[in-house]
């Protein structure tokens, strides 16, 4: 008898917490599993989990914890968004037979809180670090109140939680595999690339202090930056722009905002940048990158540090060195059989250890209660 198991998750947009959760559903064992997703709002991943056959998705407004509701009115907003979620949550288990809630991400709580009073499978998977101390044990705790299971996107994940050992599952992401792609490893412009949401950590004011470097030697590179803020934090996309300007780097520093077609992002790179300045938990799109071919610098903590073997796929620096980073870039700019040599070991990794099949596996085990990962 298939088990019907409830997703539910933060966004509907196609970042990398998203697309994980997009690949979870689209290749989990549909003879096995009738799956449910819920979503907040309408966007690019409830578009293509709409495509998936025999797979249900509703979109309807649930509580997420956001830093807007770090203030006293925005507590009490939030206080009633999550008893309506609650709610509706519950009213939706009863009403599907649910048997397993996945919550997908640390952010969102009705969930696991559902699945715990009707004494249902609580599966909660947590993507991200949480470096304030303060906010880290509150979410830890509820974490590991309210699920039997906690997965992990990698042991630095995993380390970070104070919760009980025995529950975490450490499972790496994966990306669909892609036929064989050419790199071209020789370009007259050389293009350096990087990805993610414009925040505070994501380190892009640290991406442009390198590009200021490398520009000096090399004042042909064109530096891209794919990516936007959260909704509400528009101002951060606006301080970074004044940043680039400050900086006379206009010309070759591009926000290029947020992309939908990455597989074209990734094409016209020549090096990929993940310049975290916290630990990125894991950094899906060095992964990206590494199926490319593309050679890989990012900074030295959190999940690049299991994924990368500085020196042979890839590079490790220190995030609070624009100039190593920097040093880095030329040194490949100026070396292609570098580049090409780094680049098809970097395909051998990807291959090798974040393949799809072994991820979903590994997820399929949890459902089945088989915690042997």
């Amino acid at each position: 008898m298939k088990k019907n198991i409830l997703f539910i998750h933060s966004s509907s947009e196609m970042y990398g917490s998203d697309r994980s959760l997009y690949n979870i559903v689209k290749y989990l064992n549909k003879e096995k599993y009738n799956i449910f997703v819920f979503l907040p709002d309408k966007g690019a991943l409830a578009d293509e989990l709409k495509k998936i056959p025999n797979v249900s998705t509703v979109v309807s407004h649930i509580a997420v914890i956001r830093r807007k509701n770090m203030s006293l009115a925005g507590a009490c907003r939030y206080i009633k968004d999550f008893f309506d979620s609650y709610q509706q949550i519950k009213n939706y288990i009863r009403k599907n037979n649910i048997q397993i809630v996945y919550t997908n991400t640390s952010v969102v709580f009705p969930g696991a809180v559902a699945a715990k009073r009707m004494k249902i499978m609580s599966v909660w998977h947590i993507r991200e670090i949480i470096s304030k101390k303060s906010e880290n044990m509150i979410i830890s705790g509820i974490v590991n109140k309210y699920a039997d299971v906690i997965v992990v996107n990698s042991k630095s994940t995993g380390r970070s939680l104070a919760v009980k050992k025995k529950k975490i599952k450490v499972i790496y992401n994966a990306i669909e595999e892609k036929d064989c792609i050419e790199k071209e490893y020789e370009r007259r412009q050389i293009v350096v690339g990087m990805a993610g949401r414009i925040n505070r950590w994501k380190g892009q004011k640290l991406f442009v202090d390198a590009a200021e470097i490398v520009h000096k030697k090399h004042p042909d590179l064109i530096f891209k930056i794919a990516g936007d803020p959260f909704e509400g934090e528009e101002y951060m996309g606006e301080q970074l722009e004044s940043y680039i300007k400050e900086k006379k780097l206009e010309k070759n520093v591009i926000l290029a905002g947020r992309i939908e077609d990455m597989d074209s992002f990734y094409q016209s790179l020549d090096i990929f940048v993940l310049p975290s300045i916290r630990p990125e938990p894991f950094g899906l799109v060095v992964i990206e990158a590494m199926q490319y071919g593309i050679p890989v610098i990012a900074t030295n903590h959190g999940g690049p540090t299991e994924i990368i073997q500085n020196g042979q796929d890839g590079y490790l620096v220190d995030f609070n060195n624009a100039g190593e980073m920097a040093d880095r870039i030329i040194y490949l700019t100026e070396n292609p059989d570098i580049r090409e040599y780094i680049g098809k070991n970097a395909i051998k990794k990807e291959k090798k250890f974040f393949s799809m099949n072994s991820m979903v596996k590994n997820i399929e085990k949890i459902f089945d209660g088989n915690m042997e990962i």
